[in-house]
């Protein structure tokens, strides 16, 4: 990042190159981070007094905190200063990893803390220090807590883990002209990019969500597949798109595509699968038909379609907690047909439920967790080619989501699931 300014100081033009959730710096060093952060979030709106990472944590009503946040206890003792802070101020905490050494789910901690104390989480931006590939994670949070009630509510998350290196890959691909008839798209080539990092090979790979079939494109070269798809629609534009792509040698030897609910089908399945790579719906937020625009007039946003209105569709749940719950029963039954040791590829962003930035990413890990699966890290798609809008610029800060999550779990027998 280079320049960024007071975000109370910028036009929107300026404004939008920075509102972003993936931040890429040439090496980590948190006195870098923390002015640029600084710089942006930072408007004296009730004491001018900020809390910068060097300094001794006191309870005050800071208008912007930042903090490089290592353990649960300096994380519980952060949050307590948060709470207190003025009205209307922003905060950063900054995390080497969401999970801590103990198996402490930190980021889930997180929002949970905000959920309760009438706090509002306004997303979780990716750190990138290009020269040694490392990687951590920064929650942005706005206090639009009066101090009414003295809650400070916070529930301990855990989960079982074995973290693995964690991987950036610069998606530069577009989706085909077929590919986009289906509503959420992503791209074969991302995947190609996904089983080379990997080295996913001679596996026999399960796809729940097909949908046009990126899956079954982008890692059929070396590769069994089976594919999933509810809606007929989408598994007729599979052929329709292998023909148009002119990939002559992906024959129905090498993939197979069962029409139907995998929630029925996957028990079903007559072989076990080594490998599963998926993007799952985004619960219900395509049936969002709210079209945006720019008060000038030069960028807009579209209200698309959404998958379908079956009762069967999990885009079509009204409840967050029951697609969650649905998820967590649709991964029990993948891992009953899956290989021990083998790996789980699930592809999502974090969304907004209700207006509200949703930490989708963290509810996602615990429920593999309770599946029974081990996370073994988080990796990142950075999608540059996405367009983004100002949205809710000069008022608040509003992030736009330019990567995807490759969340990465792997089947591993252990003792003592949590979080039942």
């Amino acid at each position: 990042m280079k320049n960024v300014n007071n975000v109370n100081e910028l036009n929107g033009k300026e404004w939008l190159k920075h509102s972003i959730n993936f931040y890429e710096f040439d090496e980590f060093n948190v006195d870098e981070i923390q002015t640029e952060f600084l710089k942006y979030c930072y408007k004296k709106r009730t004491t001018g007094k900020i809390m910068l990472n060097d300094d001794e944590i006191i309870c005050d009503e800071y208008d912007f905190t930042f903090k490089y946040v290592k353990n649960k206890d300096e994380l519980r003792k952060l949050l307590k200063v948060i709470y207190n802070s003025s009205y209307n101020s922003y905060h950063i905490i900054l995390l080497d990893d969401e999970v801590d050494n103990n198996g402490n789910l930190l980021s889930k901690n997180i929002t949970n803390f905000i959920e309760k104390n009438n706090l509002e989480y306004r997303g979780k931006i990716v750190i990138y220090c290009k020269k040694n590939k490392e990687i951590k994670k920064a929650f942005m949070i706005l206090n639009r807590n009066q101090l009414e009630e003295n809650k400070l509510d916070y529930k301990n998350f855990k989960i079982e883990f074995d973290k693995q290196k964690e991987y950036v890959i610069y998606s530069q691909s577009k989706i085909d002209k077929i590919g986009l008839k289906h509503p959420a798209p992503y791209s074969y080539i991302d995947i190609e990019k996904i089983i080379d990092t990997e080295k996913i090979k001679n596996k026999t790979i399960l796809d729940p969500f097909l949908g046009v079939g990126s899956t079954i494109i982008g890692s059929y070269k070396n590769n069994k597949n089976i594919g999933i798809e509810l809606n007929k629609e989408y598994v007729d534009l599979i052929q329709e798109r292998i023909k148009y792509l002119k990939i002559d040698d992906l024959n129905e030897k090498k993939y197979k595509i069962i029409n139907g609910d995998c929630n029925k089908e996957i028990p079903k399945l007559k072989e076990n699968v080594d490998i599963v790579i998926t993007s799952p719906p985004y619960f219900n937020i395509l049936k969002n038909k709210n079209k945006g625009i720019r008060h000038d007039k030069s960028q807009t946003r579209q209200g698309i379609e959404y998958y379908s209105d079956s009762d069967k569709d999990l885009g079509n749940i009204e409840s967050y907690t029951l697609y969650l719950k649905t998820m967590t029963n649709i991964f029990k039954k993948i891992y009953k047909k899956m290989n021990k040791n083998g790996k789980f590829y699930l592809i999502i962003s974090d969304f907004t439920i209700d207006k509200k930035e949703t930490d989708i990413h963290s509810d996602m890990i615990l429920c593999m967790n309770k599946a029974g699966f081990k996370y073994n890290g988080t990796s990142f798609l950075l999608q540059n080619q996405k367009s983004i809008y100002p949205f809710g610029y000069p008022y608040k800060i509003v992030l736009n989501h330019i990567f995807q999550y490759v969340i990465i779990f792997e089947k591993e027998e252990f003792d003592g699931q949590v979080n039942k």
